[in-house]
């Protein structure tokens, strides 16, 4: 009879063990962002995170970073330094043709949503500066501007030591 309840406790101790290692595993395969840290012409060391619990992914790409969606680039972006982020800000200011969509803080960045007709057709475009760094970033895209919006509403922006 004792041997039985040894059996009976060696089981629910294995039970019991097998039900932790799936619950740490679920737990570990369950992350919904991705994020990268570039270091970055100014000096600064911006990390880049996108929530990916949408399919969206980010990767890093020759002279900044692209997200996708479903295999196709949605956005693509490079860093910029004071003086350039500030003659992207004036030509979106000045330019004839160019529709301001929205002007807006969020996810560490200021930043003007923009859409031009250009070469390659309707483009909807970002200029940002990012919050407490030294650094800008343009984000263009090709995509249709609820698909920018989107996308950009899953990124953040942090400046790191």
């Amino acid at each position: 009879r004792v041997s039985g309840v040894r059996e009976m406790n060696r089981i629910k101790t294995v039970l019991l063990s097998i039900m932790l290692f799936v619950f740490f595993l679920s737990g570990c395969s369950g992350s919904s962002e991705q994020s990268i840290l570039f270091s970055v012409g100014t000096g600064d060391n911006i990390r880049v995170t996108l929530d990916t619990s949408d399919g969206l992914v980010l990767k890093q790409t020759e002279s900044g970073y692209a997200v996708t969606s479903e295999g196709t680039e949605v956005i693509q972006s490079f860093f910029v330094e004071e003086a350039v982020y500030e003659q992207y800000v004036s030509a979106v200011r000045e330019q004839a043709g160019v529709t301001v969509n929205e002007e807006k803080t969020a996810g560490g960045l200021n930043y003007i949503c923009y859409s031009y007709s250009g070469e390659a057709g309707q483009e909807n475009n970002v200029i940002g500066w990012i919050e407490g760094s030294s650094t800008g970033v343009v984000i263009a895209s090709l995509s249709d501007l609820q698909t920018v919006q989107d996308a950009l509403e899953h990124l953040s922006f942090t400046k790191e030591q």
